[in-house]
């Protein structure tokens, strides 16, 4: 089972979907705390990637490359959720670190933490 780890980007296979959910096969990239990983649930916390990107407040611009992406992008960080570690296919690589202390801001933000 895959083990991933703050701030790699894996793809994944988000389907089947409801409602609104952002489906198919694109990378969410891991915004987790390192320790939840082992817990019992096997349940990862992830961020979507979209593209293309649009200027939204909470989303957070991924350029090519980072992270091993292969387009332009931006992580959606209001459809932070939850799932099954076995939705995930393969490791991509890491965001960048710029990268990551923004989608943190994002989510303290979002979250009002």
């Amino acid at each position: 089972m895959a083990c991933p780890h703050r701030g790699e980007i894996w793809l994944a296979d988000l389907r089947p979907t409801r409602g609104r959910e952002r489906g198919g096969r694109r990378p969410p990239f891991s915004s987790q705390l390192i320790f939840f990983n082992a817990g019992p649930a096997d349940l990862v916390v992830v961020l979507p990637l979209t593209s293309p990107q649009r200027d939204i407040p909470l989303h957070v611009k991924v350029s090519k490359g980072d992270g091993g992406t292969r387009n332009d992008g931006a992580a959606v960080c209001e459809a932070i959720r939850s799932v099954s570690k076995d939705r995930l296919i393969s490791r991509w690589g890491m965001l960048s670190h710029e990268a990551m202390a923004e989608v943190e801001d994002r989510l303290r933000i979002l979250l009002d933490l």
